[in-house]
């Protein structure tokens, strides 16, 4: 975003926190493993957290905590998503200093798994805004964008992006053909039975 050079101390810190999305780092430091893998564990306690506070206040609870404490705004877990929410966005910040928004050779939004983290960063913001603008939510569309959490924990760590684009992406052909054969096999027994 053509705010900080790459002298900038602030930039060589956040560099030294985060590996770049993909390769090597062309212009900058290197990321410490350390730091890098503490910053990481944060993270992943960040989405653990996300998740189970998710799964906990469930619609249902939420109705009953209404009920019992009255439509307030900062109920305990509005306000822990919002916490956890504002650490996300922070660790955007952090790797958009670092490397660029998406102009640079190692920007951001050039790695698939940091414009999925990018995407869900945005169901988070839109979902804790509603959330604080009308007590309790605007929808259940808003609500159900919380699902795309889960996808954070594929996002943190390369095997299990690796695995997920084994799967999804790699094998996508094999999981067509095997759902077209499946298919037709139940639709004659369907129709006979």
């Amino acid at each position: 975003m053509w705010i900080f050079k790459q002298s900038n101390p602030i930039r060589q810190w956040c560099q030294a926190i985060v590996p770049p999305a993909y390769g090597e780092r062309i212009f900058g430091r290197p990321a410490k493993p350390l730091l890098s893998l503490a910053f990481r564990v944060l993270l992943l306690l960040a989405v653990v957290a996300s998740i189970t506070v998710f799964a906990y206040a469930t619609p249902h609870y939420r109705r009953q905590y209404y009920a019992k404490h009255g439509n307030i705004r900062t109920t305990w877990f509005d306000m822990t998503e919002m916490a956890l929410g504002c650490l996300f966005i922070i660790e955007a910040i952090i790797k958009i200093i670092a490397d660029g928004f998406i102009f640079a050779p190692n920007a951001y939004l050039l790695s698939l798994w940091n414009f999925v983290d990018f995407v869900i960063l945005i169901t988070i913001i839109i979902n804790t805004v509603c959330s604080f603008a009308v007590v309790g939510g605007v929808s259940r569309a808003t609500r159900a964008l919380k699902a795309f959490r889960a996808f954070r924990l594929i996002t943190l760590f390369s095997r299990l992006r690796d695995t997920f684009h084994a799967v999804f992406f790699a094998g996508a052909s094999r999981i067509a053909d095997a759902s077209i054969l499946m298919v037709l096999y139940l639709i004659p027994f369907a129709v006979w039975g």
